[in-house]
């Protein structure tokens, strides 16, 4: 059989298309994958109801077929998001040292800023390190002599913010008083991914 008789051929690319546009937005955490993904999810969603629609009035082995392609498309979304977040997190240890780099440059710079008492700062990420798909502007805050650098996702936005925490003292429940709404998962030693 080849692809120009294959009868689902265009089912099965738009699920290629939602499957890796979900890989895309989880991995990256930017603006444009998100919107993309949004667009597939819709049409995948489009293609769901019409496969039914089909399948109710053909009453066919054929419609049943594309109804359960799009069925276990829609099934594959969620560990293709756990996908997404494993390489989102791989890609973020293989730069540790890079983020690390930045982390201690900015606290250094940043020194005179913060004062001894509590204190929350905006720093300009160096365009030495625009490669790390965060955003420009940098959060640091200083409390209690701990320090905490907050590295937000490019896709960040006033629906909620996304990115990577760094804390001075690595102390996960001092981190949760202090921010409760946020949540956390530990990437490394002092640093975490935070989702507000």
């Amino acid at each position: 059989m080849t692809l120009k008789s294959f009868p689902y051929k265009w089912t099965c690319l738009l699920g290629l298309i939602v499957l890796g546009s979900q890989l895309w937005s989880a991995t990256l955490l930017d603006g444009l994958s998100f919107l993309f993904g949004i667009l597939s999810i819709l049409g995948l969603f489009v293609s769901l109801i019409v496969s039914i629609v089909l399948a109710a009035l053909e009453r066919s082995k054929a419609t049943l077929y594309r109804v359960l392609i799009n069925v276990a498309l829609c099934l594959l979304i969620f560990p293709t998001m756990w996908l997404g977040n494993s390489l989102r997190e791989r890609l973020f240890l293989m730069h540790l040292t890079r983020f690390q780099e930045v982390t201690n440059s900015l606290i250094e710079n940043q020194t005179a800023r913060l004062n001894h008492g509590d204190s929350h700062i905006g720093a300009q990420l160096p365009p030495a390190y625009s490669d790390l798909h965060v955003a420009e502007r940098v959060l640091i805050d200083s409390k209690q002599k701990n320090i905490t650098v907050r590295y937000a996702s490019r896709d960040s936005s006033a629906l909620g913010h996304r990115g990577y925490m760094y804390r001075s003292d690595d102390d996960p429940a001092a981190l949760g008083r202090e921010f409760p709404t946020y949540g956390y998962s530990r990437l490394a030693p002092h640093w975490f991914f935070f989702s507000d």
